[in-house]
């Protein structure tokens, strides 16, 4: 009989754990102001402002301004979130470059990530082809 009972209770406390996890997997959408920062590997920062709204499970449409055109697709992949677009390249001189393709890939819980830039052209003396991967940190704002 208490064999039984521990049978019982062990399996209670398995289904408890897994209706708890799949209510927190549910729970990781993104909508709303957030700030983004993205630091290179010798240490300088860029920041700014994306606006998500969700457009189905796992999917949010993503804006840099308040109401804005949306400018690319988050998306929730194998419990990341990635996000794929162009991006003016800012050199360490001050100058710009050309729009060229990043890929953020960031936790749904700690907003942590990375966010690689691919060169297609020669800029800020790097060759085509050259692929920088920065620390990517998402905040909710309040």
């Amino acid at each position: 009989m208490a064999t039984t009972r521990m049978i019982g209770a062990a399996a209670m406390f398995a289904g408890l754990a897994v209706v708890t996890a799949g209510a927190a997997w549910a729970d990781t959408t993104m909508s709303g102001h957030y700030t983004w920062t993205s630091t290179t590997p010798r240490g300088s920062a860029m920041s700014g402002d994306y606006y998500f709204t969700p457009c189905g499970d796992g999917c949010a449409s993503v804006a840099t301004t308040p109401g804005g055109q949306a400018v690319a697709l988050a998306r929730l992949i194998n419990g990341q979130w990635t996000m794929e677009g162009t991006w003016a390249i800012r050199c360490a001189d001050g100058s710009s470059g050309p729009n060229e393709p990043y890929h953020h890939t960031w936790d749904p819980n700690t907003l942590e990530g990375t966010s690689t830039l691919t060169y297609n052209v020669p800029a800020c003396g790097h060759p085509p082809g050259y692929q920088q991967t920065n620390h990517l940190q998402l905040r909710q704002v309040p």
